[in-house]
């Protein structure tokens, strides 16, 4: 890709609340603008903005249509559509990442007629993709067995972490905690979480909580399922801390203070929460499911992500120190192994193969 090219870039996500999705559009943009690489990018979302509350005709007005006429209109030689969405038509050839095939997996993403209309007409549009970028070898199997896709036209990108600035920054909380930052929809399994910590409360001692950061993205109970009642059962309400959707800066305050990390989800087409606290230097426990074990390698415990076992694993880590100095040794290590550098010039290569079909 010698000449320069013009790169329609999908940028509906950076409209989102904070997520995996967002944090991987915000990274192309930054690194396609701070280097010399022949790409002129042309952000593309519509005028009025689009978010995960926009009515679903809206949504799939511009999925189909709309960001195929702003491609056309913008003239620009490919389309890179950031997430699982594709254009119905499409004058020129475009890519497509599909960071997991959950909206076509599990039942609760698909409850209602709507939601099922927009996976079906995603899932058909993709097939249409010069390439497909996935961000795991395990959902590059999803792809070619859910879609029929063929490997050759699938190229597994890995998302990227941040190291951190090694500077100091002022606890926002005091004592132990453990932290969970991976979401509150169905998969992220915080119902078991909850009551993991409550069964290993008191040998854990008092002054130890259980931190969820963030917030449900829209009202859909059967997606975003009340968290509510489970802390209340659970008779520890004021060691269980909600803090709502936080800045970056609070975020980072927040894994750097952390004692323990937790990914327990059931389902990840990555899992980047798990690299973030690596990266700050917090020892972690993630579920031994779907991507989770790509990503992590040995730098985590990993575990079934039940009740029983989520339990065990904080009990072992809290009163283990040289398993907490050995897995925050190897998380550092780990994390250092996906600089988002490497995500931008990977995808660089398949916009290069997709020109080049």
């Amino acid at each position: 890709m010698e000449e320069t090219v013009k790169i329609g870039l999908d940028v509906v996500p950076m409209s989102y609340p904070p997520s995996g999705v967002r944090a991987y559009v915000r990274a192309l943009i930054d690194a396609f603008r701070s280097r010399d690489c022949g790409i002129d990018l042309v952000p593309l979302a519509p005028l009025s903005g689009l978010t995960r509350t926009t009515n679903r005709v809206s949504r799939l007005s511009w999925d189909v249509h709309g960001i195929g006429e702003s491609a056309r209109a913008a003239h620009v030689d490919l389309l890179h559509m950031t997430r699982f969405a594709a254009p119905r038509s499409s004058d020129c050839p475009f890519v497509v990442t599909v960071h997991d095939l959950i909206p076509l997996q599990l039942p609760e993403y698909r409850a209602s007629l709507p939601s099922r209309i927009q996976s079906e007409l995603a899932r058909r549009a993709v097939l249409s993709a010069r390439r497909i970028i996935v961000p795991s070898r395990f959902v590059a199997g999803e792809v070619t067995a859910m879609l029929g896709v063929p490997t050759e036209r699938i190229d597994v990108i890995p998302m990227g972490v941040s190291i951190p600035a090694p500077r100091e920054s002022p606890a926002l909380l005091s004592g132990p905690y453990v932290l969970h930052t991976g979401g509150f929809d169905a998969r992220k399994n915080l119902p078991a979480l909850v009551r993991a910590f409550a069964r290993a409360a008191p040998r854990l001692g008092k002054d130890w909580r259980l931190v969820l950061v963030g917030a449900p993205h829209t009202g859909n109970r059967t997606v975003y399922p009340p968290l509510g009642p489970e802390i209340e059962r659970s008779g520890l309400g004021d060691r269980v801390i909600l803090t709502g959707r936080v800045s970056e800066t609070d975020k980072h305050a927040l894994y750097r203070h952390a004692a323990i990390a937790v990914a327990p989800s059931s389902s990840e087409g990555f899992g980047l929460p798990i690299l973030e606290a690596m990266a700050h230097g917090v020892p972690v426990i993630a579920s031994n499911r779907t991507s989770h074990p790509e990503v992590a390698g040995d730098a985590a415990l990993l575990i079934e992500p039940s009740e029983e076992a989520i339990a065990a694993a904080l009990l072992r880590l809290a009163t283990d120190p040289a398993l907490r100095t050995a897995l925050t040794d190897r998380g550092h290590a780990r994390a250092a192994q996906f600089p988002w550098s490497r995500t931008a010039d990977l995808t660089i290569g398949s916009y290069r193969k997709a020109l080049d079909t």
